[in-house]
């Protein structure tokens, strides 16, 4: 008995909504008529009811089950790339604003992780220890892929493991953004072809002479284009994570944070 219900069971909500009911329904109407039956009769209800009781379990076990939660509990992952010599506000920038969203629950489906090419510690170019939570070989599958940006890019640009990561994983994430000179990763990974960008002012020679076919925009502090966020970086970054939020969560969202930062009092107080 069990064995076929769970089999005839549907995943679809509504669905399975309906079971549950109509699962219920006999016991709710057994237990009605309980008292007005004779001793013999009351026995086989008793039985009707024990079943019935037994399938609202049922329903209720599946509703719990993990493949449910997994399905309920999607979340969007973002990926920030790690890697010594990293402006630190490049970095720091994003994890702030999409780690409030979720530690104050304004968009709590929200999941922030660090990688690297290697998982462990890297030191910032302004000497802050950060750690990279996964390496480029056992990174999960990410929504959102985000990179920063260093003085001196030619040991990310010639990292092979590094860039074969950005370019298999940049090619199925919903977004691609980068801070500063980040944006030579993205276009060196083929994703800036035919794109409006911006990077730090004077990077647009480097991204000119290098990859011709980038539509570089310096006019713009943070600009979207597609599923690419580029911006100037440093303190811009922040401008950046926040319009990344709104992207993902929608204005109201990234207004609250932006309060719960006072990032919005800053941006009020230069009058933008």
């Amino acid at each position: 008995m069990w064995r076929g219900f769970f089999t005839e069971l549907s995943f679809d909500p509504r669905a399975r909504d309906r079971q549950f009911c109509d699962a219920f329904q006999p016991f709710r109407e057994n237990l009605m008529m309980f008292n007005l039956r004779s001793t013999k009769a009351r026995a086989a209800t008793a039985g009707r009811i024990l079943r019935g009781l037994g399938l609202a379990l049922a329903c209720a076990l599946t509703l719990t089950s993990p493949a449910m939660a997994d399905t309920e509990a999607k979340k969007t992952r973002i990926g920030v790339m790690l890697f010594d010599g990293v402006l630190t506000s490049d970095v720091t920038a994003p994890l702030e604003v999409f780690g409030s969203a979720i530690a104050n629950e304004t968009l709590d489906t929200l999941e922030v992780v660090t990688i690297g090419t290697t998982a462990g510690t890297v030191t910032t170019h302004e000497g802050l220890t950060l750690v990279a939570d996964y390496s480029v070989a056992d990174a999960p599958e990410l929504d959102v892929l985000l990179v920063g940006s260093a003085y001196d890019m030619d040991p990310v640009l010639d990292d092979t493991a590094f860039m074969d990561f950005i370019r298999a994983r940049g090619e199925v994430a919903d977004w691609l953004a980068s801070n500063c000179s980040g944006a030579y990763v993205l276009a060196a990974a083929g994703f800036l072809n035919g794109v409006r960008a911006t990077t730090y002012p004077g990077g647009e020679i480097w991204l000119k002479l290098n990859h011709p076919r980038v539509r570089i925009d310096m006019n713009e502090t943070v600009v979207v284009d597609k599923n690419v966020i580029t911006s100037n970086g440093s303190m811009v970054s922040y401008a950046a994570a926040f319009e990344l939020l709104r992207q993902i969560g929608g204005d109201k969202v990234a207004d609250e944070v932006s309060e719960n930062l006072y990032y919005a009092r800053l941006a009020k107080s230069f009058g933008s």
